[in-house]
């Protein structure tokens, strides 16, 4: 009899430890890989967040304009946030949930949650993004690139150094240029 018990209890132990390891396995799958999928792409675009002079420097670009303000691949919404603050209506697409739920929190926190909007969004799908950004942007609208300048477009203006280096385009100056554009064109990460 004491020995079925104690097979008994061994079985239990066995089991719960098995469903432990697998929950935390499961946990760990799904936290880690919305992080680790963007490196496995094609153009690996890790999440690197904005750093302060990064914020700084797009705060610049933005200086006696208002408006909107659309961050693609904003990342943990840093500059979502710090343009919110500066009283645009900012909205951030990012390809990670997780970095999006912790976007939206931190809105939140700092009072902005109604100026600055995040949704998950893989805009890698999305083709030829400078060509549909001069022929849907309005004629005052400007660009303001982080890390990766676009490819075929000249910037107005330019400021920073090194990973916070900045570029604005006007597109009042790029809009109905002829260019030619490849099948696929980078876009432009601010996270």
């Amino acid at each position: 009899m004491n020995f079925d018990n104690d097979n008994s209890r061994k079985k239990k132990w066995g089991l719960l430890v098995t469903g432990v390891v697998g929950g935390t396995l499961v946990a760990l799958y799904a936290v880690v890989t919305p992080f680790i999928t963007p490196a496995l792409r094609k153009i690996c675009l890790p999440f690197v967040p904005a750093t302060s002079t990064q914020i700084e420097n797009v705060l610049k670009m933005l200086q006696c304009r208002n408006g909107s303000l659309v961050d693609i691949g904003s990342g943990d919404g840093r500059i979502v946030i710090a343009a919110a603050k500066e009283g645009f209506r900012a909205v951030g697409y990012e390809l990670n949930p997780w970095l999006v739920w912790y976007s939206r929190y931190c809105a939140w926190r700092e009072g902005v949650h109604h100026d600055a909007k995040f949704y998950i969004s893989d805009l890698w799908k999305m083709p030829q993004l400078e060509k549909k950004l001069e022929d849907e942007l309005e004629h005052d609208a400007r660009v303001i690139a982080c890390r990766f300048p676009f490819p075929h477009w000249m910037p107005d203006y330019t400021t920073g150094e090194g990973i916070d280096t900045v570029w604005a385009y006007d597109s009042k100056n790029f809009k109905g240029s002829e260019k030619r554009y490849s099948e696929t064109l980078p876009i432009m990460h601010s996270s």
